[in-house]
């Protein structure tokens, strides 16, 4: 019962504090504002009583300084001795000279001493100043409308002082007196508030110490406190009443918790424990791998599970997943652990494996069983798995590392044709590094203006004169500097970046061609378009508005293909292929002989260049073989009313070759290295030619 007095009295100081520090202010306001009018009204009155004194004075000394009658003047002067308030008076011509004065006896202890600095100008109306102790009020003596002389008191304010301090100290006792009667009667009435808050305070104590929803509060008065106590045993019933449903709503939160655990750290389709059970489990583990415990990862990846996904449909994609889930689970060890990372992604954690080579084996054993049929439904499926396996401690230190490094080796696999099992090295991880930092640094490429767009001159070989040029991507990472295009090209294909980076290139290219064509007069300029990009919908409209927002002919803007690209979903891309030309951009066939070179194909599409890969160029003109399928090529385009474009030259001999077989074009470091834009347009300006058509 200790908190009683200590919840009371803590809320009666604090009430009580606050209204008589309220009261104190309002009462110390009050008594300075009754003061400060004191002194302004006993000022105002000093002042024009003394005023008036002093003008009577003025007045009937004014014969005196008219007769220069010095006894006559003192006479006026000691008038001032009837009012105990002047200490002095003195008479002065306007010279400032002395003329009559008159000083009152002090005690020692109050010395007095009238000034010795005269007032050296001379006074046109009653002029007055207020010190500390006195009041100095200097007065003009007039006669017919001439200053003739002036007259200065000095009046003590002492006894003005006393009369107001006395009325400071009655105000002062009046309202401390207040203060404290307020504050009697505030603790009493205080008590009459507090007490009806304080039973409310005991009786919240009793009900959620002893669970008694029984109690009410009985307070009978009709205020606030009132209408709180009736809100307290509203709340009381509304607990009563809600106390026999937590029981079943804990039941009922613990069932759903339950649940959404096992969402969280189990997949909805396989069953199997998840990326976060996964970083749950290994987190338990730490204790026992930082005593020397042993574990291996073996990260797999379907190789096939895509194309199954994509062309028979998401619902015989998860019953591909299940059934492979099913092959793993069985074929493990119970203290083993195999989850789905996502995806087509698995895992399978090894406890305490004897050796690296029994992972091995278990991971061999694994991509056999992963490498037989599935039937799903009516279908049959052959995927096989690429499996990465990296060992603890032997390879990492920490389970973050361990996975990092298995799937660093499951990409290795990946890279080595997949369906194999390879062991991390170290230099996996680099790759993968390596390409992660390629990846996230090609994201910001263009809004970082890394990348720059070089024009690689294509020279007209019967008048060794510029015709055109070829863009081509270079990428100046901010830490690896310059980033071969073969390194950062496939990993844009890969991520969908090289979509947005070939509209970035074209727009580019579009705007470089129009501005040569201001400069020099038409020149084509070849663009590479990767098959991600030109498989994207409605690719031909997205070409034809780049060239249109940068003022671009269609002409001068020409396409590379690769025969891969040609010879996929052939009905597809000829109609891709007839909209562009329709619409009068120029279609170039790129590394032609290198692909299928199929003649027929050859014939159905709108192809209006081809150009001959460096693989055969190379070796001209010694090469019989390659002679002669330069030849073919050339001859065949020229009878196809076909362009030719011989890339990769890089000595005279190989270009005088290529102009004897009547091959149009050429281009290769004989000629020119890729350029910066500025430094192509002075290459541009030192080999011009009259524009031919492309």
């Amino acid at each position: 019962m200790t908190t009683k007095p200590m919840i009371k009295k803590t809320l009666e100081k604090k009430l009580m504090l606050v209204n008589l520090l309220a009261f104190s202010l309002a009462s110390f306001f009050a008594v300075a504002l009754i003061v400060s009018y004191l002194w302004m009204t006993a000022r105002t009155d000093l002042l024009r009583n003394t005023e008036i004194v002093a003008q009577v004075i003025a007045q009937n000394s004014a014969p005196a300084f008219l007769f220069k009658d010095a006894k006559a003047a003192q006479e006026v002067v000691r008038a001032l001795a009837q009012d105990t308030n002047v200490l002095a008076g003195e008479l002065r011509y306007p010279d400032a000279t002395l003329f009559a004065s008159y000083v009152r006896p002090v005690s020692p202890d109050q010395p007095w001493q009238i000034s010795d600095a005269p007032e050296t100008t001379p006074l046109q109306t009653v002029e007055s100043r207020f010190y500390s102790r006195y009041l100095i009020v200097n007065t003009p003596v007039m006669a017919e409308e001439q200053q003739v002389g002036s007259l200065q008191m000095h009046v003590d304010l002492t006894a003005t002082y006393q009369r107001i301090a006395g009325l400071v100290t009655v105000i002062v006792l009046a309202t401390l007196a207040a203060v404290l009667l307020a504050g009697r009667l505030l603790k009493r009435y205080l008590r009459r508030i507090l007490n009806p808050i304080q039973q409310l305070v005991l009786l919240m104590q009793e009900v959620s110490g002893n669970d008694d929803y029984n109690q009410r509060a009985l307070i009978p008065t009709d205020d606030e406190i009132g209408t709180l106590g009736e809100s307290f045993n509203f709340m009381i019933e509304q607990i009563q009443r809600r106390d026999m449903a937590i029981g079943k709503e804990l039941v009922e939160r613990k069932r759903a918790e339950i649940q959404l655990d096992h969402i969280a750290h189990y997949d909805s389709v396989t069953g199997l424990p998840n990326r976060h059970f996964f970083n749950r489990r290994t987190r338990e583990l730490e204790h026992r791998a930082k005593n020397s415990a042993k574990f291996g990862l073996l990260f797999i990846d379907l190789d096939n599970f895509k194309y199954v996904n994509d062309t028979f449909g998401h619902r015989v994609g998860d019953l591909l997943l299940i059934a492979v889930a099913d092959r793993l689970q069985k074929t493990l060890r119970s203290n083993d652990l195999v989850v789905r990372l996502g995806g087509d992604e698995f895992a399978v954690l090894l406890d305490n494996p004897k050796s690296t080579d029994d992972a091995l084996r278990l991971a061999e054993k694994l991509l056999a069983l992963l490498s037989q049929s599935f039937l799903c439904e009516i279908h049959e499926f052959n995927v096989g798995a690429s499996i990465g396996v990296a060992m603890m401690p032997d390879h990492v230190s920490t389970f973050e590392d361990l996975l990092s490094s298995a799937d660093a080796a499951m990409y290795e696999a990946k890279a080595f044709g997949k369906n194999n099992v390879q062991l991390w090295k170290p230099a996996m991880s680099k790759r993968t590094l390596q390409r992660f930092t390629i990846e996230s640094g090609l994201r910001k490429a263009i809004e970082n203006a890394e990348l720059e767009v070089y024009y690689q001159p294509i020279m007209e070989l019967a008048t060794n004169k510029v015709a055109g040029m070829e863009a081509l991507l270079r990428w100046k990472h901010p830490s690896l500097g310059f980033v071969s295009p073969a390194e950062f090209i496939p990993i844009a294909e890969e991520s969908q970046l090289i979509v947005t980076i070939g509209e970035w290139v074209l727009h580019q290219a579009c705007t470089q061609i129009k501005r040569w064509e201001q400069q020099f007069g038409p020149l084509f300029v070849a663009v590479n378009v990767s098959a991600r990009q030109f498989r994207q919908p409605g690719f031909a409209d997205s070409v034809e508005r780049i060239a249109r927002e940068n003022d671009c002919p269609p002409h001068l803007l020409e396409l590379e293909l690769t025969e891969t690209m040609l010879m996929s979903q052939t009905a597809e891309t000829l109609a891709i292929l007839t909209d562009l030309s329709s619409r009068g951009f120029k279609l170039s066939l790129d590394d032609f002989g290198t692909g299928y070179s199929s003649l027929a194909y050859l014939k159905r599409f709108p192809i209006h260049k081809l150009k001959i890969d460096r693989s055969f160029v190379s070796d001209l003109p010694d090469d019989k073989d390659d002679a002669a399928i330069a030849q073919a090529i050339v001859s065949l385009s020229n009878h196809m009313d076909m362009r030719v474009v011989a890339e990769g030259i890089e000595t005279r001999e190989q270009a005088e070759f290529l102009r004897g077989l009547d091959c149009t074009y050429g281009q290769g470091f004989l000629f020119s290295k890729p350029l910066p834009a500025p430094q192509c347009a002075d290459f541009v300006e030192q080999n011009l030619r009259p524009a031919l058509s492309t």
